[in-house]
Order: structure tokens, then C-alpha cells, then sequence
């Protein structure tokens, strides 16, 4: 093993967990019937505002702000992970559930653009064989990866007819396992690969960015493996111990008792942290009728407060607000 591998330690802390040790109601943060209407009375009057214009300072949500407070400590030195329940979507209408979301987002961190068209809100939806880019574009089972960005919230808008679990492991009890199995393949994936900007509206791709380094509070991952496999398009091969590497982690992250299925309900947000949880996404059914498919909003998330990300993992150079994103085309004028 490299000499700098040597002396690393296993992941520690609130963030390495197992699936099997992690009951619903450790994660389940449930949202009452006054403070749903808390943030619905707070909201309306923000209708139709573009939302990267609205800030914490516009939602006045007294008696939610315990509650989300929380959650934030949840995302920055827990689990890593929540899902609020409560929000009765269904009956809302969408500019205002939107809104709402979004103002949700102002008290955990700061929202940025999805796509060089400056979308706040991604719509995660089958769009059919012809746009794979992109995770959030396609049906069906996804494999584990992370967003580039520090958090990630997605709204259940309409369920599948059957399966679309939201499937999550530790990054950190990931890290140990192949620590303890596969070192050789650790050092692969400290080593890193070159990711793909194409994305983010960039031409070139990154040096190595590694899959797990070490934050100053612990170890961080950075795991996105479409844009890796892009990056073998545009000229940068994977080895056959890259490929494997690749390979062991879904498979560790993918066995029983690792990974914690969540499942949806409408009106469901779930928030992750990228720097501590893979995610991915269990095949499905869904309705034939295009009204009535499987529906998420997806909400980004920068964290300012937050201490920084490994040097090596911040190497995306066109950016929105807060130091992350996909910096819009046409960035709209100061508010």
C-alpha cells in the first residue's frame, strides 16, 4: 500500500453507520399541522417570485426554526441524512409548494443552480432513452453516486406504481469495509480518477479527484460515476483496477445491512449530505400515463458554514452561488 495509506484510519463518528442499525424513527422528522401552515401562510405572499432572489430572511418561520435547526446539525455532524414528512403537497398549488421548498432550503443552506439554464429546482423524472446524461433524467434503478454539491433535497411529488426507493449507505462504512477487504483497491480510490466537466459547461476534464480524502472532520467521499465513464470517453481510460475498484463500491455499498431503502410518500423531502452518503435508486414501475409518473423535485444545496471540502475535491470552476452549482448562461442581475 502507498505510504500515505498506511496510517489511515476507519471513518469514525455519527456519519459511519449501517443500514440495519438505523430505525425509522431515528431519521423521520415529522411536520405538524400548524407548522405546515406556518410555512404555507409564509409563502403566499412570495408566489411568483424567482426564487434565487428569496433568502432566510423572507421566510418567518418562528415555530419551525428549532425543528430545522436540527436538521441541519443532522446533515453537518449526524447521520447525514433526514426525511421530513407532513407537507400535504397534493392540495397545494405547485408555485406555492415550490416556494415553499425552496424556503425550506434558505434555513438549512444556500440554493444554487441544476443546469447552465439556471434551473433551482431540478424535476427528477423518466425523460426516455434519448437524455442519459444526467442521473436525474433517466428511469429506472440508479447505481450509488453522489450530487457535487454539499446537500441535496428531493420532494415527492407522485410515487411509481411499485418500487423507486431511495436506497443510502455511509460513504464512511464504505471507506472501512474495503479498508478491511480490498486496501489495494483503497488505494485506488484515494488515488482517485478524472471526472468529466461536461455537465457544468466545461470543456476539460479534472486532474484526479479522489473518491475519499480526508476533511478536517473526518473522511469525505466524492463519487460520481458517469462523469468518471465520461472522462474514459474523452480520453482519460480506465485501468482494469479502476474498473474494479469502481465496481467493489457499488457492490459493498449494495450488500444487505448496508444500505437503508427509504421510501416516498407525496409530500415526503428528503435531505442527504454528498459528503458523507451515496445514494441511489431501486428499479420501478411506472404509470404509462406521462401526468402521472414518477415525480421528485430536486432541490441543491451549498453550505457555507460548513468547513471546507478537501482541496482536490473542489475542482469544478464554473459555479453559482455559495461556491457551487452550474453556473446559468444568462446569470440574472443582483437582487
Amino acid at each position: 500500500m502507498h505510504t500515505s495509506l498506511r496510517t489511515v484510519r476507519p471513518a469514525s463518528g455519527s456519519a459511519v453507520w449501517r443500514g440495519i442499525d438505523q430505525p425509522e424513527h431515528r431519521w423521520l422528522v415529522r411536520l405538524d399541522h400548524d407548522e405546515c401552515a406556518e410555512w404555507i401562510r409564509v409563502a403566499e405572499p412570495l408566489r411568483g417570485h424567482p426564487l434565487d432572489q428569496l433568502s432566510r430572511r423572507d421566510f418567518r418561520v418562528a415555530r419551525s426554526a428549532v425543528k430545522f435547526a436540527r436538521v441541519a446539525q443532522a446533515l453537518e455532524s449526524g447521520p447525514g441524512f433526514v426525511m421530513l414528512r407532513g407537507l400535504p403537497a397534493a392540495e397545494l398549488p405547485a408555485d406555492l409548494l415550490q416556494t415553499i421548498y425552496w424556503g425550506m432550503g434558505t434555513y438549512l443552506g444556500v440554493g444554487v443552480s441544476q443546469s447552465a439554464e439556471g434551473d433551482r429546482l431540478g424535476h427528477v423524472y423518466d425523460r426516455g432513452v434519448k437524455e442519459r446524461e444526467r442521473y436525474y433524467t433517466r428511469g429506472g434503478a440508479l447505481e450509488f453516486h453522489m450530487d457535487p454539491v454539499d446537500v441535496v433535497g428531493l420532494l415527492c411529488l407522485r410515487t411509481a406504481l411499485s418500487g423507486g426507493a431511495s436506497r443510502i449507505a455511509s460513504a464512511g462504512e464504505i471507506h472501512n469495509i474495503i479498508q478491511s477487504e480490498r486496501p489495494e483497491l483503497l488505494e485506488v480510490l484515494y488515488r482517485g480518477f478524472r471526472n468529466s466537466r461536461r455537465g457544468h459547461g466545461e470543456a476539460t476534464c479534472s486532474d484526479r479527484v479522489p473518491v475519499f480524502a480526508q476533511g478536517l472532520h473526518g473522511i469525505e467521499c466524492y463519487f460520481l460515476p458517469v462523469t468518471i465513464r465520461q472522462a474514459a470517453e474523452e480520453g482519460f481510460p480506465l485501468s482494469a483496477q479502476d474498473e474494479e475498484a469502481l465496481r467493489f463500491v457499488e457492490e459493498v455499498a449494495s450488500r444487505p445491512g448496508v444500505f437503508l431503502d427509504m421510501d416516498f410518500c407525496v409530500g415526503d423531502i428528503q435531505f442527504l449530505s454528498n459528503r458523507t452518503i451515496l445514494h441511489a435508486r431501486t428499479d420501478y414501475v411506472d404509470d404509462l400515463e406521462p401526468a402521472r409518473k414518477r415525480h421528485l423535485l430536486r432541490l441543491w444545496l451549498m453550505m457555507p458554514d460548513w468547513s471546507p471540502r478537501p482541496a482536490a475535491m473542489n475542482f469544478h470552476q464554473r459555479v453559482d452561488q455559495a461556491g457551487g452549482g452550474v453556473r446559468p448562461r444568462n446569470p440574472p442581475g443582483p437582487s
